[in-house]
């Protein structure tokens, strides 16, 4: 008995080049961020998005992803808003 449209597991999947664009530059916006906290340390929702030029709420959709994975943490507040910064133990990592 052979099973028809089984993909073959050595076979990469096909990406859509429209969700790969979007995926690359969801990763370049997201280094972005991760590269301001490194040299700035600690930053406001405002700070990041000026210093980064995403506005704030892509910003904050980053935010909250990055925070589920681990990324980055809240580090504080200032100003009435929370302070990002990077998860204890990754501040020395390059």
């Amino acid at each position: 008995m052979f099973l028809t449209g089984v993909r073959n597991l050595s076979e990469k999947p096909k990406i859509d080049p429209e969700k790969a664009k979007e995926m690359q530059e969801r990763a370049k916006e997201r280094n972005a961020i991760l590269k301001e906290i490194k040299n700035q340390g600690p930053s406001t929702l405002d700070e990041l998005s000026k210093a980064t030029g995403i506005d704030r709420e892509k910003l904050f959709k980053h935010i909250i992803a990055m925070r589920q994975f681990g990324k980055i943490a809240i580090a504080g507040e200032r100003d009435n808003q929370l302070v990002y910064g990077l998860p204890e133990g990754e501040e020395t990592k390059s």
